[in-house]
């Protein structure tokens, strides 16, 4: 009974042995792919912070979005009653995504890095197209996927394409890359006097 335990015994640690090879190779697969830029390093920073901020903030500006289009059919939809659904939705789009761009902005003046607003729309904008392709697949029938594709464009596409331009516009007249300080020579180091 005694060896009957310890062969049970054994067999259980060479699973868990086995188990635990399985989730280094796993993490090692991990750290070789797009989502090694979501890990950390030995000393507890991401290696990518810019990724994990934007992708952060993304979330963030999504409720923005989807809180500015509670707000805006509430209180623009008696008023917009007389006008052309298609008049209707445009404008309801462009406020909507005047108001995002414009919490961009003052975001974009706020923040220390540049990149972090037009990042943040990167990602929403990989969301749109993400979610719009896999809902084309698992719908099917064009006459339904003509109807996602006419509210993915007045809910999604118009506020955050103008939430991309205007923060794309504010990267490229602020962002100024860290400087780089070129290595000197060992025998100038020694020579610079200041």
């Amino acid at each position: 009974m005694n060896r009957q335990d310890d062969f049970y015994r054994q067999l259980e640690q060479m699973e868990r042995e086995r188990a635990r090879e399985e989730r280094k190779e796993r993490w090692k697969k991990r750290e070789q792919s797009f989502w090694r830029t979501f890990l950390f390093t030995e000393n507890g920073k991401p290696k990518s912070g810019l990724m994990v901020y934007t992708f952060c903030l993304s979330f963030v500006f999504l409720g923005i979005y989807i809180g500015g289009f509670f707000w805006v059919i509430e209180a623009l939809t008696a008023p917009l009653s007389g006008l052309p659904p298609a008049a209707g939705n445009l404008i309801q789009s462009l406020l909507v995504g005047a108001a995002g761009a414009g919490i961009s902005a003052l975001l974009h003046l706020v923040l220390p890095d540049k990149r972090l607003a037009f990042g943040t729309h990167l990602w929403l904008a990989l969301y749109i197209v993400a979610s719009g392709i896999t809902l084309c697949f698992m719908l099917g029938d064009w006459e339904v996927i003509q109807a996602m594709l006419t509210f993915a464009l007045w809910f999604a596409v118009i506020p955050v394409a103008l939430g991309t331009a205007v923060t794309y516009l504010l990267y490229r007249r602020d962002y100024r890359p860290p400087l780089v300080e070129e290595e000197k020579p060992e025998w100038k180091k020694y020579t610079d006097r200041r």
